[in-house]
């Protein structure tokens, strides 16, 4: 299977087992597609190097020229052509500016993408990890108002929630999600003078396992 990019639409009305099978047969197409980006990156990291400092080099050879032209424009009389020159020269730098904004917005994007993913997965049961990892790629997204604070949004169905809190209280209740998280640790709870709370936890988390085991999920 060659490897797409899921997206919300690929898992309306799909059970978590559906949703891991769907991943499952993504992977390969995936795996072959990393692997060809990878030797591109590989090659890439080689020559980085010499490509900033090319790139340094030409910009440095471009401010110098243009530097050279508004001396000479100048010393010909041409001040109308000179200050064109000028503007067009701050233009290209402001633009310039404005691409490297954009650039550390987008890197401060994803690493705050990748925290809202990284608290919500910490929840999710281990085999069912690569199918909550795509629900959460094609329905969380964080963006920033006018004055740089950070909006998350979370959708699943026609819901949507503004906090990962909010998300994972929901999730504990949602037919789909509920199925992919990890069983609570309640070993030791109510122990005293009674096994009963220990029976209970083991007990959750035995017809967890035995859910998964049906499903060829473990072993």
């Amino acid at each position: 299977m060659s490897y797409r990019e899921l997206t919300a639409a690929d898992f309306v009305d799909k059970t978590p087992d559906e949703i891991a099978d769907m991943v499952k047969k993504n992977e390969s197409g995936l795996k072959s597609k990393n692997d060809e980006l990878l030797g591109k990156l590989e090659k890439q990291d080689e020559l980085k190097s010499s490509a900033e400092e090319s790139r340094r080099i030409a910009e440095e050879a471009r401010k110098a020229a243009v530097e050279a032209e508004e001396a000479k424009l100048l010393a010909e009389g041409k001040y109308q052509e000179a200050q064109e020159l000028r503007e067009k020269e701050r233009a290209n730098l402001v633009a310039q500016a404005n691409a490297e904004a954009e650039k550390a917005r987008e890197m401060l994007r994803q690493r705050d993408l990748q925290e809202v993913h990284s608290d919500i997965m910490r929840g999710v049961h281990e085999n069912f990890t690569p199918a909550a990892q795509a629900l959460l790629a094609a329905n969380a997204e964080v963006t920033y108002g006018e004055n740089g604070e950070k909006k998350v949004t979370i959708r699943h169905g026609d819901k949507e929630f503004n906090s990962t809190a909010d998300f994972k209280e929901f999730a504990k209740t949602d037919p789909t999600w509920s199925a992919m998280l990890s069983a609570p640790d309640t070993k030791g709870v109510g122990a005293t003078n009674t096994t009963g709370g220990q029976a209970a936890g083991d007990s959750v988390e035995s017809r967890l396992k035995s859910r998964l085991a049906q499903k060829g999920l473990i072993n």
